[in-house]
């Protein structure tokens, strides 16, 4: 794939500037902070574990302040898993709270009905908008390639090549912050992660 087409854009891939590749390994903390959640390295992969009605977050430790930024990862289920492949972006963690803040979420066999899509989170708790498809279904243990970010507001998830899902943020849209796995009540297997400055 050479480019992502988004309604009235297009992001080409081979312009778009490498900001960080993580094949993970035993230093792997030197690129991520564990938020949430268990994570460990097994094998080449982070191994990211939420048994709660919540998410495990692993953030990168790079905030990508006022940069329109995707985060592109290899990614599975591991069983007896079967559900949420997610990724944060445009995120900010809440203090107060101790959990995810303002930020966009994405991800596969979500939303307790295996639905792909998007929504923004709140800092404070709630969301303020989901956009949600059962026209993508994701097959748990399938190792897929996903890509996800944001350009000033303009989200998209792309798996393996494929548009899933866009949806646009009017409302004060979130840009740079940190990028990250989100596990939610599940067991994700992650590695070669990527995270690119966009250029459309």
């Amino acid at each position: 794939m050479k480019e992502i087409k988004l309604v009235g854009k297009r992001i080409i891939l081979d312009k778009c500037k490498l900001l960080l590749k993580s094949a993970p390994d035993k230093d792997w903390e030197k690129d991520w902070k564990v938020m949430a959640g268990e994570w460990h390295y097994e094998d080449g992969a982070l191994i990211g574990k939420e048994d709660g009605n919540c998410g495990g977050i692993l953030f990168s430790r790079e905030n990508y302040k006022g940069k329109n930024v995707m985060i592109t990862f290899t990614g599975s289920t591991v069983a007896p898993a079967t559900r949420d492949v997610n990724a944060v972006f445009c995120a900010e963690w809440d203090d107060e709270l101790n959990d995810l803040g303002d930020s966009y979420v994405c991800g596969l066999n979500g939303w307790y009905d295996d639905k792909a899509g998007l929504e923004r989170n709140l800092k404070g708790g709630g969301v303020s908008f989901r956009a949600l498809t059962n026209s993508y279904k994701y097959t748990p243990g399938k190792e897929i390639r996903m890509t996800a970010g944001a350009i000033n507001g303009h989200l998209f998830m792309v798996v393996d090549d494929e548009l899933v899902a866009e949806y646009f943020d009017n409302f004060e849209p979130l840009k740079g912050g940190h990028v990250g796995i989100s596990p939610y009540c599940t067991i994700l297997k992650i590695k070669d992660i990527e995270v690119h400055e966009i250029y459309w």
